[in-house]
């Protein structure tokens, strides 16, 4: 399967690219390099890339994959807070646009990984992914509303849609 990456120079992304090759996929990635001086220890094993802030994507960017896995954001919650207005535009808005444009592209899967921060701060209480959504911060709150509004999407007559928790677990056989 040709996968597309986004985020894969990531801390999740530069792990799950090399397993998806080793798998057998054709693998792809797409990220800004925001944090291409950030890395520790050995480089990351290196893809085809599109060098791409996640707001620019276009149609064409998509054309010939398969599936679209989006890891791609500005990560934790400290960041989320320290600009919450950029949080939401690249982490809510440009991941819906990427669904978007990926279904107009013809892409028959999209993966969106999502986080635990939508359940917020639990204190002494253990929760699992059938937890109500709690989110506390705008990294939190953009991820809920990614999944909501991807959720939305999943139409039967195109591409597979699957968002990252159980709360729309119901859309893995769901089309987009």
């Amino acid at each position: 399967m040709r996968i597309l990456i986004t985020g894969h120079r990531g801390y999740i992304g530069t792990v799950m690219a090399p397993l998806l090759a080793n798998a057998g996929h054709e693998v792809a990635g797409l990220d800004s390099d925001l944090f291409e001086q950030c890395t520790f220890g050995d480089s990351p094993r290196e893809f085809p890339s599109i060098r791409k802030d996640l707001r620019d994507v276009e149609v064409a960017d998509l054309k010939g994959f398969e599936a679209v896995i989006h890891l791609a954001g500005l990560s934790n919650d400290p960041l989320g807070n320290l600009n919450p207005n950029l949080t939401y535009d690249i982490n809510h808005h440009a991941s819906v646009r990427l669904a978007r444009v990926a279904k107009e592209a013809g892409v028959k899967r999209y993966l969106f990984s999502s986080s635990c921060s939508t359940y917020g701060a639990a204190g002494d209480k253990i929760l699992d992914e059938t937890a109500e959504f709690n989110p506390v911060t705008p990294y939190g709150r953009s991820k809920v509303l990614v999944e909501q509004d991807v959720a939305q999407l999943a139409s039967r007559n195109s591409a597979r849609c699957f968002c990252a928790t159980p709360q729309h677990t119901e859309f893995s056989t769901a089309a987009i």
